[in-house]
């Protein structure tokens, strides 16, 4: 109780620790709810539709990313970097910077939208192999046009630190969607995913532009159309950071459609889409300290127990989920139907994407870092490597199955991160003590062996992978608190 009233204090004397508690408690507050909810819908999905048709979805959506990716994600980043760094120095700059970004946004994301429906015929057929999906890729022309503009307000929304509206607004759409895919998948199937895809993001929309109006409101802010000076912002932050996320989604795209294009590659497609679902909620859930940090990040001045929190809190998180879901993967199936979990590949699929995860955690922290000091050209060519890994690795594979597909984006997270990482110590991006510090190593080793353990042997005695899951806890608990409270 000593060392919890203590550590309490310690963040009341900070200022910036104390906003970040509570920005991050409603951000974190509105993960769990609403991305409960789109990770369950999703899930829902899965099931209904089984794998073929899950395949089907999966394929869908990874081809609304890559287009998403040209304009949402990067314009996102730079009203949440650049709102609460000018908001209150140079609000006549935020004015510009804001009516930019929409406008630019809207722009790109109409004009993409227009791409995806007329080239809807051509990429089901010719591309994807699957001519039934034309009308679905032209229904998903609408939610790409709305995930464009429903990322330029959640990245507004992150600027201003209304963390509580945002809240509301992820709530809305986590209970919209749900709903929507639910009745409208068992209508109408792929199609009527789709459709509820639209509503629910529809829904995102105007709760969020709502609020981002009254945002505006209250910090007497305007849309302001004379921005020709704000353009070197798009050149020197948002295009590398739009051309970051693009050296993502079109390798993802890429071996999505390699798979599809082999013998039962909707069914393998399929799997691995309901087994990377689990990874998707956690990172959403992670990526909700994204905001909180960086808006404090950019300040001039910061408590440095702030960097040591941005590095070690998502890759602690990671791990303690992942914990539970590599000992006990029976857990999945409360959500999953018998076509999936007696699927042969399935225990060792979800294994490693399990595995991959606790490395995109244990970068993320870095990614914010390379966000608050405009690093994005450096960010590009980090994935740029990562995804010639992936495609490379996976094209060369004799089998294209799920179980191949995880480990191509195994190879390709760890392979990277051993590249790039003496490139991060060399530009002081992550701190060379974080990396050599004993507790670190200690966190890999264990992991590293409770994989081992798992995958090579048939623990089937429940009492003793409880043990085993207990003892892991407690040291990865006691590692994580030795290296939080290391002093440089």
């Amino acid at each position: 109780m000593n060392k919890l009233s203590s550590a309490l204090k310690k963040i009341n004397s900070s200022a910036d620790l104390k906003e970040l508690s509570v920005n991050s408690l409603w951000s974190m507050l509105g993960a769990v709810i609403s991305k409960g909810l789109i990770f369950l819908a999703w899930l829902m999905v899965a099931k209904i539709l089984g794998k073929e048709g899950n395949g089907e979805v999966g394929i869908v959506r990874s081809t609304i990313n890559v287009f998403a990716i040209f304009v949402g994600s990067g314009i996102a980043l730079t009203t949440t970097k650049y709102i609460p760094e000018l908001l209150y120095e140079n609000s006549k700059k935020v004015n510009k910077i804001f009516t930019l970004s929409i406008s630019f946004s809207s722009a790109l994301g109409f004009l993409l939208s227009l791409f995806l429906f007329f080239g809807a015929g051509y990429i089901s057929t010719h591309i994807l192999n699957a001519s039934q999906l034309e009308l679905t890729l032209k229904i998903s022309a609408y939610v790409l046009f709305l995930t464009v503009i429903s990322s330029v307000i959640t990245g507004c929304l992150k600027g201003f630190k209304d963390f509580k509206g945002l809240l509301i607004c992820n709530v809305i759409y986590g209970i919209s969607l749900f709903l929507a895919l639910y009745f409208l998948t068992n209508a109408y199937g792929v199609e009527g995913t789709f459709t509820g895809f639209c509503i629910g993001t529809l829904m995102l929309v105007l709760s969020g532009g709502i609020l981002v109006a009254k945002n505006m409101y209250k910090n007497n802010l305007k849309f302001d159309f004379k921005f020709n000076e704000e353009f070197k912002i798009l050149r020197n932050f948002t295009l590398p950071a739009i051309l970051t996320g693009a050296m993502v989604m079109p390798f993802k795209w890429g071996i999505d459609t390699l798979m599809v294009n082999h013998k039962n590659g909707y069914e393998e497609l399929g799997l691995y889409s309901a087994l990377i679902l689990f990874q998707s909620l956690i990172m959403m859930v992670t990526a909700t300290l994204d905001a909180p940090l960086i808006t404090i990040m950019v300040k001039k001045q910061i408590d440095k127990r702030i960097e040591r929190l941005n590095l070690i809190t998502p890759w602690a998180i990671g791990i303690y989920i992942v914990l539970p879901v590599l000992f006990f993967p029976s857990i999945f199936n409360v959500f999953l139907s018998e076509e999936y979990v007696n699927d042969p590949n399935f225990y060792s699929t979800l294994l490693f994407i399990m595995l991959t995860t606790t490395i995109i955690l244990y970068k993320q922290g870095i990614a914010r870092i390379m966000i608050v000091n405009s690093l994005m050209w450096f960010s590009f060519f980090s994935n740029l490597i990562w995804g010639t890994i992936l495609i490379f690795s996976f094209y060369f594979m004799e089998n294209k199955n799920a179980e191949t597909m995880a480990y191509a984006y195994f190879f390709a997270y760890l392979f990277n991160t051993l590249i790039i990482i003496p490139f991060f110590i060399k530009k002081k991006i992550i701190p060379l003590s974080l990396i050599q510090s004993k507790w670190a190593i200690f966190i890999w080793i264990l992991l590293i062996v409770d994989f081992i353990l798992i995958y090579s042997y048939d623990l089937s005695d429940v009492f003793i992978k409880l043990l085993l899951f207990i003892s892991s806890f407690g040291a990865f608990t006691l590692f994580f608190y030795k290296l939080l409270m290391k002093k440089e």
